[in-house]
């Protein structure tokens, strides 16, 4: 059954659209969708001659002001979130970063997800990580490939491998995951690091989100690459204020916890998760931003972690790590 959304947008400039929406993920806004006019006439201008096959209802949409849509739900909990939209405007205005953000104007609409996920359905097509992952939407027949296949309803949950943090922890998944690993990821989203790892060989993987949309959605898209409840456990909580593992499956020790948030969530994490691990286990970690670098990498050095290697792609890093 769809449900009613509100969409949020956002104007800004073409210059602040990294900055904006850097801050919106610092602040756990993950459905957010950029309309950047100038990009889009700028294709226009360079394939006239592909100018026949562009819909015009989509040249009228796209003469809107650059702006970013953020999507929450219709309910208590997304209106709660209104509040921390706010505060997250309010701190980005107050901070000079050097760049005319614009207005940062907010306007409300009501939307519903079946009319805004169908719209969407083009724009995601297969996707290449690393050398030998695919993503390919639930809607598409799988392609000839000798790439391991992973299946994905992307929904309106963060989680389809494009963004630079999924990417980078796909890329690390695919070099340490062995056969008969047990995985554990720590804001699940879609579910696709922890299916990815299923689907790489580990024996076993859990999920957790303080979104309790996401169980339905991880177990979802776990059964369209044939994996069932006997080797995936998906529930939803706070890991920094429960234990949402305990007295559950996935009330175990992890070769490889992976956490791909923001900041904020992996510094605090970094003093907890220890006891989720195996001794020598991995804790892969992503969604740092330049300027949140180093803080995490000094609080894992002080909760035990050896730092195993760094990368960076644009502004966003993820690292791998050991517990001593």
């Amino acid at each position: 059954m769809s449900e009613n959304w509100i969409r949020v947008s956002i104007f800004t400039t073409p210059d602040g659209i990294e900055p904006l929406y850097g801050a919106l993920l610092s602040y756990g806004f993950e459905s957010v969708e950029i309309c950047d006019e100038g990009d889009f006439f700028k294709f226009l201008e360079e394939n006239k001659s592909k100018w026949d096959y562009v819909d015009d209802d989509v040249i009228t949409s796209k003469k809107e002001p650059t702006h970013l849509n953020v999507f929450l739900r219709e309910n208590t909990n997304g209106k709660e979130q209104i509040a921390v939209l706010n505060s997250c405007l309010e701190n980005l205005k107050k901070t000079d970063i050097g760049i005319d953000l614009g207005s940062l104007e907010v306007q409300f609409a009501d939307v519903g997800e079946d009319s805004w996920f169908e719209k969407w359905k083009k724009y995601y097509k297969p996707l290449e990580i690393g050398k030998n992952i695919l993503v390919v939407p639930k809607w598409i027949d799988d392609p000839p490939t000798n790439r391991k296949i992973l299946k994905i309803n992307p929904g309106m949950l963060f989680g389809t491998g494009s963004h630079n943090t999924t990417r980078l922890c796909m890329e690390f998944l695919e070099n340490t995951v062995k056969r008969g690993d047990c995985v554990a990821d720590i804001g699940c989203g879609s579910g696709i690091l922890s299916i990815l790892s299923l689907v790489l060989g580990a024996e076993f993987a859990s999920a957790v989100d303080i979104d309790p949309a996401a169980v339905h959605i991880a177990y979802e898209n776990a059964s369209y690459n044939g994996i069932g409840k006997e080797n995936y456990f998906v529930t939803s909580g706070n890991i920094l204020e429960e234990a949402p593992f305990a007295n559950t499956p996935a009330d175990r020790l992890y070769d490889i916890v992976v956490a791909n948030i923001v900041a904020d969530v992996i510094i605090p994490l970094s003093a907890i998760v220890p006891k989720y691990m195996k001794p020598n286990a991995l804790f892969l970690t992503s969604g740092i931003i330049n300027h949140r670098f180093d803080d995490c990498v000094a609080a894992f050095k002080e909760n035990g972690f050896n730092i195993l290697e760094a990368r960076q792609d644009g502004e966003w890093h993820a690292v791998l790590s050991e517990r001593k």
